[in-house]
């Protein structure tokens, strides 16, 4: 699963490709005038980068006046990256095209109590299953991206201390030779609301999950904000309760906010005349 490179383009075409990867598809007058590019030089860039298949047509568009413009996008040639989420029950993969258009979905369960390096088996066959899914025309993978209910930090990845997330990391890299970055869940939840979500426009903002388990993702000035040792937002970790009159206990926020006791909570006061309580936050 080596990557292959990209060859090298003129400036005009790494524009058009930049702005296709960042945008999405747009048609050629538009990419023009977006990139202040004449006609002639915005031609010879879009036949540079349809020959290596690094953009492809995606159709066509009728502008105001009758004239149809085509609308380009990034090619299969330019590969496809593949993102992991590992939950507590199980894994989920999805391949992207580099404009993030999915083109594969594998989700697998982790059987109760598995141990590590059993979950590590688990990402590493989800993560080599997708590309017979994405199929032969988006042909090279360019990174993966795996996404832990951990705290992750980047200071002690691959000390050879052989913790949870260094050991999911030791595994994909001794059989998959591509870029492969591992992160905090949450904190992945938070780039992706700010790219595509509720946050999009913002550059400073706290983004918190509540399931499982607890979590805050924070992006301060458009950048993710992990602390010294990545573990920031780990409000779940917090005392709690906040009260004069109860002795606070680790992780107490986690427990109280948390979904398992969400629902035990609620089973507790169900009323009756709504019928049988739910068993899990799913219902």
């Amino acid at each position: 699963m080596a990557p292959s490179e990209i060859p090298s383009l003129t400036e005009s075409a790494r524009a058009v490709l930049r702005l296709l990867a960042s945008q999405g598809p747009v048609t050629r007058p538009k990419l023009g005038s977006m990139l202040e590019l004449s006609k002639p030089t915005m031609s010879a860039a879009v036949s540079e980068l349809s020959a290596l298949g690094l953009v492809s047509s995606r159709g066509t568009e009728r502008g105001a006046i009758g004239r149809t413009a085509t609308i380009y996008g990034i090619g299969p040639g330019a590969g496809y990256v593949i993102g992991i989420d590992v939950g507590a029950a199980q894994v989920r993969a999805v391949a992207y095209s580099m404009d993030a258009q999915p083109l594969a979905t594998v989700e697998e369960s982790i059987p109760d109590g598995a141990t590590v390096d059993e979950t590590g088996a688990f990402i590493l066959a989800v993560a080599k299953s997708i590309p017979a899914k994405v199929g032969k025309a988006f042909r090279t993978l360019r990174s993966i991206a795996v996404a832990v209910p951990r705290i992750v930090s980047h200071s002690r990845l691959g000390n050879g201390q052989g913790n949870g997330p260094d050991a999911v990391l030791h595994a994909l890299r001794r059989k998959i030779d591509v870029p492969i970055i591992l992160e905090n869940n949450v904190n992945c939840a938070a780039i992706a609301e700010r790219h595509f979500g509720a946050a999009q426009g913002h550059e400073t903002f706290a983004f918190l999950q509540v399931g499982v388990r607890v979590g805050l993702g924070l992006i301060n000035e458009g950048r993710l904000y992990r602390g010294a040792g990545g573990a920031a937002g780990e409000v779940g970790r917090m005392p709690f309760p906040w009260s004069a009159s109860e002795v606070p206990f680790r992780e107490g926020l986690e427990h109280y906010l948390g979904s398992r006791a969400l629902v035990e909570r609620s089973r507790q006061t169900w009323p009756a005349e709504e019928g049988t309580p739910p068993n899990s936050a799913k219902e």
